[in-house]
């Protein structure tokens, strides 16, 4: 018996989408798509098909910002210019909108690698949850943000709560998320764990700690929560055309260990 999961999957749609929602769809694990704007521009017809057959969109920006490097009303502009896409999507599929959800890009939400607040939580818990964002993401820095940077990432899960965006994870249930204030309120889609399959792009390979598809099999073996008999996490992916087999294998090898991949709600 292994872990519970929810598959979120960021920068959709890529020209190899059609290829993993197929096997999702036939492996029977549902997934949250979070879709850059200019890429749902150039390739809707997957997103629309994604819809027909089950799988949640989620807004992930227009050009894949960084909130630390933009304006709030530059944020705001890209979200609400993906947001009508992601209806137009969702129309054309003749498919009600069961929700609106938002991930920032490289999860900045304003404070660059500072993603949470980590010196507010508990010293047990406060190296695994860095890792799990500096590990996972590409997030280098690790200085203190400044005044203004809180404030507009305060400003920003402002927003996002006034325009009913949500996450859709309810069963997750490690102790560090679930017991976390800035967790609980948060109106953006967070995650627990972090594939790195992006480590394996042709750009990055090399360059960062998982260097092979080997050391991404090992990570999951090696996480202390993703395997782990009645937890339940959410898992970081992406829809990127030159990883899409990796991810694949990702896939079989959760799969292989038993890793239970829940529906959203």
């Amino acid at each position: 018996m292994a872990g519970k999961a929810y598959l979120t999957i960021d920068d959709s749609p890529s020209t190899r989408m059609d290829d993993l929602t197929d096997y999702l769809s036939r492996h029977n694990i549902p997934a949250l798509f979070f879709c850059r704007g200019d890429l749902l521009e150039q390739n809707p017809v997957a997103v629309i098909r994604a819809i027909q057959n089950g799988f949640l969109i989620g807004n992930h920006t227009y050009s894949h910002i960084r909130a630390s490097k933009a304006s709030f009303e530059q944020i705001v502009e890209e979200i609400e210019k993906t947001e009508a896409l992601i209806d137009q999507m969702y129309s054309v599929a003749n498919t009600p909108k069961p929700g609106q959800y938002f991930r920032f890009p490289h999860l900045d939400r304003g404070c660059g690698s500072q993603v949470l607040d980590f010196e507010a939580m508990d010293v047990k818990d406060r190296t695994y949850v860095k890792s799990v964002y500096t590990e996972g993401l590409n997030v280098i820095s690790n200085a203190k943000p400044k005044p203004e940077a809180l404030e507009k990432k305060a400003k920003l899960q402002e927003y996002l709560q006034t325009r009913g965006y949500t996450a859709p994870f309810p069963k997750t249930n490690l102790p560090w998320y679930s017991k976390s204030p800035e967790i609980k309120a948060a109106a953006d889609c967070l995650f627990t764990y972090s594939s790195a399959d992006w480590m394996l792009t042709q750009r990055h390979l090399g360059k960062w700690r998982y260097k092979s598809i080997e050391d991404l099999r090992a990570k999951i073996d090696n996480d202390q929560w993703i395997l782990k008999d009645s937890s339940t996490s959410i898992i970081l992916m992406h829809d990127q055309a030159e990883i899409l087999d990796n991810v694949l294998l990702l896939l079989d090898h959760l799969r292989r260990r038993d890793v239970e991949f829940l529906e959203m709600a």
